[in-house]
């Protein structure tokens, strides 16, 4: 669906379930993985669905910054000052595409992960050991993808978690 850029995913999930999500809201805020999501996707655009977009804005008070955020939506009166809307993830690819950017990221939820596993390059998770009370959960990928860079654990407030990068088989 992209031409020449990077399909990436920058994602937070638990260990066990890959769970990403209770209530439309994210299961941790771990300083430096959030940190971590915005060194990776500064500068490229990003693909959300409409519900963590709305969710995005009602932690930020706005849409991400220094990126072009692309959201996907049915509905076609749904509009957001300076946000790029689609009708689909094949929309959305185009219209990031015609940026001419290096990378893609998709920024979620479960919906959006599921559409564009299949076209995504590198996976960014960081997994959580921790398995919280979750209605969202990210797709199986372990058949696609193999690990490229497993950087050693780390702890915050008494969480314990690990990022491990990937790249298509």
């Amino acid at each position: 669906m992209t031409d020449k850029a990077k399909v990436v995913i920058v994602v937070a999930m638990s260990k066990g379930k890959r769970a990403i999500g209770h209530t439309n809201e994210l299961l941790w805020h771990i300083p430096d993985d959030l940190k971590r999501f915005k060194e990776k996707t500064l500068g490229h655009p990003v693909i959300m669905g409409r519900k963590t977009f709305e969710s995005i804005v009602s932690i930020l008070g706005k849409p991400l910054p220094n990126r072009t955020n692309i959201v996907v939506t049915r509905n076609p009166d749904f509009s957001y000052p300076g946000v790029t809307t689609a009708s689909s993830l094949e929309d959305a690819f185009g219209k990031a595409s015609a940026l001419n950017p290096t990378e893609i990221h998709i920024g979620g939820g479960a919906e959006m992960y599921a559409q564009a596993l299949p076209f995504t390059d590198e996976l960014y998770v960081t997994f959580v050991n921790d398995e919280p009370l979750s209605d969202t959960y990210f797709p199986d990928f372990t058949e696609e993808f193999k690990v490229a860079t497993e950087h050693a654990p780390q702890q915050y407030n008494g969480l314990s978690y690990q990022w491990v990068d990937y790249k298509r088989k």
